[in-house]
């Protein structure tokens, strides 16, 4: 028994004498954030174009052609080319030097349409933020106006799309 009350008294001291310490100092967490960069795209019309004989020489005009929802944690800007300086060209009367210029793309509600061309040019620009930020979602109109220069055909290009930091 005297055993056992010597344990008990013992196992008291060591439980009390722990729960009366405590830790006073500094923590430094380190947070690293990479840059963060993403667009989506959206066709809201055929990449198709057809052309009446009116448009020929007005050119054709499709509003709203693309929607752009940029997300970023730094300000951005989103360029636009063509992958080469001219269309490829398929067909008996086709002509192979028609250029990408003959393409002009705007941001919606601006002007003046920017001709393509393979070196990048500035679509538009914005701050960090999703596409809820003011600036970060807008649609792009593109006009194609080829006149009479150049013969029956199918044509093709692509269109580049680049997103960077400003």
């Amino acid at each position: 028994m005297k055993n056992s009350r010597l344990y008990i008294v013992l196992l008291s001291l060591v439980s009390t004498k722990g729960m009366g310490q405590s830790f006073n100092g500094t923590i430094n967490p380190v947070i690293s954030i990479q840059s963060v960069m993403a667009v989506s795209i959206t066709n809201n019309a055929s990449s198709t174009i057809n052309f009446t004989n009116a448009q020929y020489a007005s050119g054709y005009t499709i509003s709203n052609f693309n929607t752009f929802n940029i997300k970023s944690n730094q300000p951005w800007r989103l360029s636009v080319s063509a992958a080469t300086p001219n269309f490829s060209a398929s067909g008996s009367y086709a002509s192979n030097n028609m250029p990408a210029s003959v393409i002009g793309v705007v941001k919606s509600g601006q002007s003046p349409f920017k001709q393509l061309s393979s070196t990048d040019q500035v679509l538009a620009t914005g701050n960090r933020g999703n596409a809820g930020i003011s600036g970060n979602s807008f649609n792009m109109d593109l006009m194609a106006n080829p006149g009479y220069a150049y013969g029956p055909g199918i044509y093709t290009l692509t269109i580049v799309y680049t997103l960077s930091a400003q």
